[in-house]
């Protein structure tokens, strides 16, 4: 086991699997395929529905920097100093922009007539709308004019980023060996419909959160196959996107075997985030380190949670929101790398690591919007179909903290105790399987590729 362990180490690849594996696993990809795509137009016609992203929010300063991007002004988008977020998004998305103008490069962004709330006495209709936004026009049918507005001003790709967080699950949940036909069905189903994940491309715009938690399963995945090297490129292009993958790295690394791979994982992952952000840090470092560290646009906002209850708000509950996650999380990696009866390697344990120190960050968030919901979503229910076991707490925890942002209590002592309930339920969980993996016997997860 341990020749076979190091040769997959060094080249990435499973001794164990075949020459015939890829014509095996033909039909089942081709299946997997057909329930991706159904799951995406399902997704899609959510999106619709709820009319599309928001003309708030972060819509126009995203959009306008991965416009920059693709017209080759990196100065400006290096300038913008709204966005508390690293550069992935814009980076990944501005070459689509180019390349396809007509279809997601349009400049004007446009909401449909339902978005609309009847403007103040004495003002026009338009004098709510932010600048570069217009009301939707019907469609004239030339090439150009095929997608409504919205659609072609990025909002297309925003939608696009769900395929990123499915393809991410999926993968992970094929490396533990648990992808029957069955769990891949109910996982894309359960994406499609989760109501945080259309939240974050309707109400303020994020697709950036999608495509980092995606990026981020996608990394995980590669750790339970002990593919060192990929997993640190996708781990370094997921915190590029979004800070709150560095809770994903965390696990990562617990369940490396030995110094090399640890090296191997955060040598690429700093490689891959230092290539991405340096030029922005040439043009404009002020903006970028701002917007890295979230102290932009006056840190972090207020809303019904025990931190802002106890009255933290501004850089400061910025500071508390991003920092204090990470440092719950290394104590936790920490005392599970100590433990030699935790099988750090399987990907049970794995992926309810990763559950306890994403669900960290909403014990420590100064407001939750739905769309915080989704790392824990996802990775709760991730840990019910790795185990193989009926998902009916994940999808209890799923439902109830649905239903409770939705709801939104008035009264703000009910709201904040109310989502630390439900931060420290998660966190449980995850806790809770970390504890019964003591001492159990290796799964079929990372120690069956190897």
């Amino acid at each position: 086991m341990g020749a076979a362990r190091q040769r997959t180490d060094d080249d990435g690849a499973s001794p164990d699997r075949g020459a015939a594996a890829p014509h095996a696993d033909r039909p089942r990809l081709f299946v997997t395929f057909l329930l991706l795509v159904a799951a995406a137009a399902c997704y899609l016609g959510i999106v619709a529905v709820r009319h599309g992203p928001p003309p708030g929010g972060d819509t126009v300063p995203l959009t306008s920097v991965t416009t920059a991007l693709a017209d080759g002004d990196l100065r400006a988008a290096a300038s913008a100093a709204s966005l508390p977020n690293p550069p992935g998004y814009p980076l990944l998305a501005a070459p689509f922009v180019a390349a396809f103008p007509l279809v997601v490069g349009s400049p004007n962004w446009c909401i449909p007539n339902a978005r609309i709330h009847p403007p103040p006495v004495g003002l026009p209709a338009t004098a709510s709308l932010p600048a570069g936004v217009k009301v939707c026009d019907p469609p004239v049918a030339v090439a150009s004019d095929i997608l409504p507005p919205w659609y072609r001003a990025q909002g297309l790709l925003g939608v696009a980023s769900w395929l990123v967080l499915a393809v991410g699950a999926l993968a992970l949940l094929r490396a533990a060996q648990a992808d029957s036909f069955a769990r891949q069905a109910g996982l894309v189903t359960f994406l499609a419909f989760l109501p945080a994940a259309s939240s974050a491309i309707v109400q303020l715009y994020h697709p950036q959160d999608v495509v980092s938690l995606g990026l981020a399963l996608a990394a995980l995945a590669q750790v339970v196959q002990r593919r060192w090297l990929l997993s640190g490129i996708l781990f370094g292009a997921a915190i590029l996107t979004k800070q709150f993958a560095l809770l994903l790295l965390l696990p990562a690394l617990v369940a490396a075997p030995d110094r090399r791979s640890r090296l191997l994982l955060v040598g690429a992952a700093a490689a891959v985030f230092g290539s991405g952000i340096l030029p922005f840090l040439v043009i404009d470092p002020r903006a970028t380190l701002e917007n890295l560290s979230g102290f932009s646009a006056g840190g972090a906002a207020a809303g019904q949670t025990v931190l802002s209850l106890a009255g933290v708000h501004g850089t400061v509950a910025s500071a508390v929101a991003r920092d204090a996650p990470v440092m719950v999380a290394l104590v936790v990696c920490v005392w599970a790398a100590r433990r030699p009866d935790l099988h750090a390697d399987r990907s049970t344990t794995l992926v309810a690591l990763a559950l306890v120190c994403t669900g960290s960050r909403l014990v420590f968030e100064s407001v939750v919007f739905p769309y915080y919901l989704l790392a824990a979503s996802v990775l709760v229910l991730l840990l019910d179909l790795v185990a193989r076991r009926s998902p009916h707490w994940s999808l209890t925890w799923c439902a109830a903290a649905a239903f409770f942002v939705a709801v939104h209590p008035g009264n703000r002592l009910v709201a904040a105790l109310g989502t630390l309930v439900l931060a420290v339920a998660v966190m449980t969980i995850g806790m809770a399987e970390l504890l019964s993996e003591e001492g159990s016997p290796a799964d079929q997860g990372v120690a069956a590729t190897t």
